[in-house]
């Protein structure tokens, strides 16, 4: 993920879905896999922002996020069939105020012996330990905006030495992997973070289950 080197960590999430893929593909090689969705240019570009907030029409999402800059899909990796659909900075220069929130789509058939959106959450939780980060709580989960979604959150620190949370929401929606990375200055902040900007058309108001104890 890339920004301020005080809140975003070196590696970006994006080079340990890649490992991800490559670990499910290789053991699936010769297996038949589910149809193809539609392409991830046009869930890409069912994607705008408008003022403050980031609709996504094709997964009837709204991320709404005052005082924040939005970037529209800063990666697109069409051969692999992924892409960072958004990223949202806090645009603030207080510490405990800042936070990053990416939207992630990743194509479900690149994963055919994918078993659950915990097995997924697991996966990338492994190899961002291998990076250094610490697990919080490992995958639980939680209700955003009425939808179920699997969560883990890991602790880092920044290069001035703070300590700095990572929270990954993960679901399986309309044959895509649907992801929300998220980093803050605290766990209580990430899971705010995510009941209060994130919206289903369709759904419940938003809440969200909270993490283990």
């Amino acid at each position: 993920m890339k920004g301020d080197s005080s809140v975003c960590w070196e590696i970006p999430l994006e080079m340990h879905l890649l490992c991800v893929v490559l670990v499910f593909c290789v053991a699936a090689v010769g297996e038949p896999g589910p149809p193809p969705p539609p392409d991830i240019s046009a869930v890409v570009a069912a994607g705008k922002v408008s003022g403050d907030k980031y609709k996504n029409l094709f997964f009837r999402l709204t991320i709404d996020a005052p005082h924040a800059k939005f970037e529209i899909a800063p990666l697109v990796n069409t051969s692999e069939k992924r892409a960072r659909l958004v990223q949202i900075l806090a645009d603030s220069a207080k510490f405990d105020e800042r936070y990053t929130f990416g939207v992630l789509a990743d194509t479900l058939s690149m994963y055919p012996q994918l078993q659950s959106a915990s097995h997924y959450v697991r996966s990338v939780r492994h190899q961002l330990e291998k990076e250094g980060l610490t697990t919080v709580h490992e995958e639980f989960p939680v209700l955003v905006s009425g939808v179920p979604f699997t969560a883990a959150t890991m602790e880092g620190q920044t290069t001035e030495g703070r300590k700095h949370f990572r929270g990954l929401f993960t679901t399986f929606l309309l044959r895509y992997i649907l992801s929300f990375d998220v980093e803050g200055p605290s766990e209580r902040r990430l899971n705010d973070l995510v009941a209060t900007l994130v919206h289903f058309e369709g759904t419940a108001a938003p809440r969200m289950g909270n993490p283990p104890k």
